[in-house]
């Protein structure tokens, strides 16, 4: 009997819950005034959906972008200037260094100092000394030494000889002409020690151009080396010829060195344009194209450089800094700003690039966030990270 009671008890409560799961139904379907036929579906909140939306997002909190070399900028377009990309030289200033050479024939002897490209020198400093003695010629400085005196007392004599009306002022004339002579060959030698004739930096700066070696005979007037001040360099910058057209469109340069992440602007450096060759480089098919610049001071003649020569300007379209761009296995990626601490990796086609900025040809549209420093930061965030608990993703 209560048995039966029991079950009869448990099946009045699963009626009852049923009819009130009906009725609830009901009463929530009319609250939505569904048309016949309308997915209802459409109202429905997904807990996911949101969360799906944002899990590709990355956060780099701002306090950490605070503490680091961090910036996020609005992309806009602008004109972007076409780039001809090749390589050169930098060169010294011919007007920015002093040449050497030989007073006297002779063995090149070094100074105490071993002379070597580069190293600085000042102004009066002996670099080198040219030894005569010993030479199968004799020595010059010996000759130089007598032609100069026996000049000098033919020239009084004959300044005697006029006061006294003995000779004609031709005479004199002619005199002092060879005395001039001997003197401007012997002067230069008259500084000879036991180590031979001095030859001294003509101004302070830095060694280039050596070209001899300790023990090599040179004549009279051989080139020895320069010394370059190193304020002013010059940029020769190879291009095809195939750009030849484009090369008067050309208003600046800008250029980096083997080894650094710097990229120098000519016309920051306060340089300009010099020439443009109107034949090729010898043996090549290669136009040069001379810039002149400030040295910053880290720069030095002889250094290899990537340059990107900039011409006339294009078509508006979005520029970023290269600063902004990371890369995977060939394909460029920049990082979006979703909210304040929220970003997006994003896949973008580049254009041209000019060796500081680069044009964005698909992936980015105007007015959108980017990472333009600290793009790196948000990669290794990125590496680390899912969502935190709490991250609001009110955008």
């Amino acid at each position: 009997m209560k048995y039966l009671i029991f079950s009869f008890a448990v099946s009045t409560a699963i009626l009852f819950g049923c009819a009130h799961n009906h009725d609830h139904q009901h009463e929530s379907a009319n609250n939505h005034n569904h048309q016949p036929g309308e997915n209802c579906d459409l109202h429905a909140t997904d807990p996911h959906e949101e969360e799906a939306d944002h899990q590709d997002e990355i956060i780099f909190p701002a306090e950490q972008a605070a503490r680091t070399d961090f910036e996020v900028q609005a992309v806009k377009e602008s004109n972007f200037t076409s780039v001809i990309h090749c390589s050169g030289e930098i060169t010294a200033s011919p007007d920015d260094q002093k040449f050497l050479s030989s007073p006297v024939s002779g063995i090149v002897v070094f100074s105490g100092k071993n002379p070597a490209e580069g190293m600085p020198v000042k102004a009066g400093e002996t670099l080198f000394y040219i030894s005569t003695r010993g030479l199968a010629t004799g020595d010059a400085v010996v000759k130089a030494r007598a032609a100069y005196e026996k000049a000098r007392a033919d020239y009084e004599r004959a300044q005697i000889l006029q006061a006294d009306r003995i000779v004609s002022q031709k005479d004199v004339d002619a005199a002092r002409a060879e005395f001039l002579r001997a003197e401007a060959e012997y002067q230069p030698l008259a500084a000879e020690n036991e180590n031979g004739v001095p030859v001294k930096a003509p101004q302070t700066g830095f060694l280039t151009g050596l070209t001899v070696t300790a023990g090599q005979y040179v004549d009279a007037g051989a080139p020895l080396a320069a010394v370059s001040e190193n304020r002013r360099l010059r940029l020769t910058a190879e291009v095809p010829q195939r750009h030849f057209s484009d090369l008067n469109d050309i208003t600046n340069a800008y250029f980096s060195t083997g080894g650094t992440d710097t990229t120098y602007s000519i016309s920051e450096l306060h340089g300009k344009r010099l020439s443009i060759g109107r034949s090729t480089s010898t043996g090549t098919s290669l136009i040069p194209v001379i810039f002149e610049f400030d040295n910053p001071g880290e720069l030095v003649a002889g250094l290899y450089t990537e340059i990107a020569l900039i011409g006339k300007d294009n078509e508006k379209t979005i520029v970023l800094p290269l600063s902004a761009l990371t890369e995977a296995q060939g394909v460029y990626y920049v990082y979006v700003q979703l909210d304040e601490e929220g970003y997006q990796r994003r896949e973008v086609k580049i254009g041209d690039s000019n060796g500081r900025e680069v044009a964005i040809i698909k992936g980015l549209q105007a007015g959108e966030r980017v990472v333009t420093r600290g793009a790196v930061q948000v990669k290794m965030a990125a590496a680390s990270g899912t969502i935190p608990h709490g991250h609001s993703h009110n955008h």
